[in-house]
């Protein structure tokens, strides 16, 4: 491999990881997989989109292949998630655990999915590492960024995100590996490959990144990356944009229908277009940097932050950050009405203390060769969230940032508490480092103490399926006949098509479970989308949590309990109960109705 001036570029020699180091990376995998597991200990299910996944798994198992679910063609797939279909990494994966080990597919499903997005915690420190050569920053930061609640929420779900989450991880290491050894492309082409067939919002984010991260460094500070011009990430990156839109355009038509509402679908121009912007984006990158290389160059000096200005600047972070927070509890979430609580704030508060320990790293981190591309990385991250949030763009989904944002910033506030920690060993020796790594590993441990909020500070959102539900639609599945069209929230709408088959309604009846006027209740019953067809509901489906934390009609919106009209009028005609067990409950509609008698 040749460098600049005909010398030989070799890839950079890894010290061996200490006995002690692999220990505690044994120990973080270990409390992540836990972690991740820790739902299916008061959970039969968890995941609001479970049942649909779950049915996506079993129709491979069964019969080998995924349904179509395509809006423009005839579509084989009547679930919610019209392009889930679309993306069978998951799928595959489930299915191949549950038949070559012979378990169910919900237990292959809800248990091997979350286990293998946990095990992201190994690339994750290897690519920390080799950002940043100290194993105990490196090892920390995996540690806030595998525990942090964005993150191990998101993990824990048996969900196309969860895996996507793995596969960005695993790319960006051996992406960031092969700017010294081209070999490391072998793995990454099937890493990126399987990232493009699994999610396409994760595929979004190891494009940003990688990719655009490290144009950006390199267009700041030329030979950052590399000293040799980056000719093969150049044309990596091009050949994924080009193999993302041509899976999108040939394969995912349904999500493609759905993120574009239509324009897209079915259009060879469109696809022609797309393929050419990847190389204009590409290429003209590519001239920008060879144009960049040729300017000449300033020498950078990195001077430490002293003392004073990272005391100064952790007060200001500390006060932005909670000051900032506070305000949601009196003004909405811009672009949102979302709001927060002074007791989700307390509970929040491991998370929140993250950043102002990012304190006087940014000079810190440079000293690294890798360092201005952690920073350009956690810029474009966050460039990208401010855009989806001034937009309120539902396709590049504002609230699925938080996670990926995470990630760098882990790293970034593991190298401010480095810094700390040696600075007060340098001012009162080893018993002031052992204090400070104390108080590191408890904020880890506080992180993972908080990974799974109360509905009350969630949103009245509840992920978890309980066995009182699994009861439910135990006895839907045997109770109601096959032709059924039930009524009820998403979380529940899910179960009931996912494992019984019934057509459900999801977010389409919210007069019937939040409104107060019967009529529109009534007009809901006789027409809804169940749900992509206007049906007639035939039953309603009602559980405890619906009743007490909130019906979740759509998962990106609060949930708010069952009004207290619908509690009334669900006791008395047309709804006649059929299954009744505490709080969960199936009643039939017996009709016709009338809205306007």
């Amino acid at each position: 491999m040749e460098g600049p001036a005909g010398t030989v570029e070799r890839p950079a020699p890894t010290a061996p990881l200490a006995p002690a180091y692999l220990l505690l990376l044994f120990a973080l995998v270990l409390l992540t997989v836990f972690l991740v597991l820790e739902p299916l200990q008061g959970f039969p299910v968890f995941g609001s989109d479970t049942g649909e996944y779950y049915r996506l798994t079993q129709t491979i198992v069964a019969t080998g292949h995924l349904p179509s679910g395509y809006f423009g063609l005839p579509s084989t797939y009547l679930g919610w998630g019209t392009a889930y279909p679309d993306f069978p990494g998951i799928f595959l994966l489930s299915a191949a655990v549950a038949g070559a080990t012979g378990t169910g597919t919900l237990a292959a499903l809800s248990i091997a999915v979350p286990v293998v997005t946990a095990l992201s915690v190994l690339p994750l420190f290897l690519l920390f590492r080799r950002i940043f050569p100290s194993d105990p920053v490196a090892l920390l930061g995996a540690g806030f960024a595998s525990v942090a609640f964005p993150r191990i929420f998101s993990l824990a779900h048996p969900a196309p995100l969860a895996l996507g989450d793995f596969f960005v991880v695993a790319s960006l290491w051996m992406f960031v590996e092969g700017r010294r050894d081209p070999r490391w492309y072998v793995p990454l082409a099937l890493s990126s490959g399987a990232l493009i067939v699994t999610h396409h919002l994760s595929s979004y984010f190891f494009a940003v990144s990688a990719i655009a991260s490290f144009v950006l460094v390199e267009l700041y500070r030329p030979g950052t990356w590399s000293q040799r011009f980056p000719l093969r990430e150049l044309a990596f990156s091009w050949a994924f944009l080009a193999v993302l839109f041509a899976f999108w355009f040939v394969y995912a038509k349904s999500f493609l229908f759905t993120a574009s509402e239509g324009l897209l679908s079915n259009s060879p121009l469109a696809f022609a277009a797309f393929e050419a912007i990847a190389l204009l984006l590409v290429g003209a990158a590519g001239l920008l940097l060879r144009w960049r290389r040729a300017a000449p160059r300033r020498s950078v000096r990195v001077r430490f932050p002293s003392d004073r200005s990272t005391a100064r600047d952790f007060v200001l972070l500390l006060a932005g950050t909670f000051g900032g927070i506070l305000l949601l509890t009196v003004y909405p979430l811009p672009g949102t009405t979302q709001t927060t609580t002074v007791a989700a704030v307390l509970l929040f508060t491991p998370i929140l203390l993250l950043i102002p320990f990012a304190a006087g790293t940014r000079r810190l981190i440079t000293t690294s060769r890798l360092g201005p591309w952690l920073v350009a990385w956690l810029f474009v991250v966050g460039a990208s969230a401010l855009i989806a949030l001034a937009t309120g763009n539902s396709v590049l989904s504002p609230s699925r940032h938080a996670e990926y944002l995470v990630i760098p910033l882990g790293l970034v506030v593991a190298v401010g508490m480095g810094r700390l920690i040696a600075r007060a060993g340098d001012r009162a020796g080893r018993g002031a480092i052992a204090a400070g790594a104390v108080a590191a590993v408890l904020l880890v441990g506080a992180n993972a103490a908080i990974a799974y909020p109360p509905p009350a500070d969630f949103g009245g959102f509840q992920e978890g399926l309980t066995a009182g539900d699994a009861a439910l639609w135990g006895w839907a599945g045997v109770g109601l006949p096959p032709t059924t069209v039930v009524a009820s929230d998403h979380r529940l709408s899910s179960m009931l098509f996912g494992f019984d088959g019934l057509a459900a309604t999801w977010d389409s009846t919210p007069a019937l479970f939040l409104g107060s006027n019967y009529s529109a209740a009534l007009a809901e019953l006789n027409s809804s989308l169940a749900p992509h067809e206007y049906l007639p509901i035939d039953a309603v489906a009602v559980d405890s949590v619906m009743r007490t934390s909130g019906v979740a009609l759509n998962p990106s919106a609060p949930a708010t309990p069952m009004s207290a009209a619908a509690e009334a009028w669900f006791d008395r005609a047309p709804f006649v109960p059929l299954y009744e067990n505490g709080g969960q409950a199936v009643y039939w509609v017996d009709g016709p109705l009338d809205p306007d008698g």
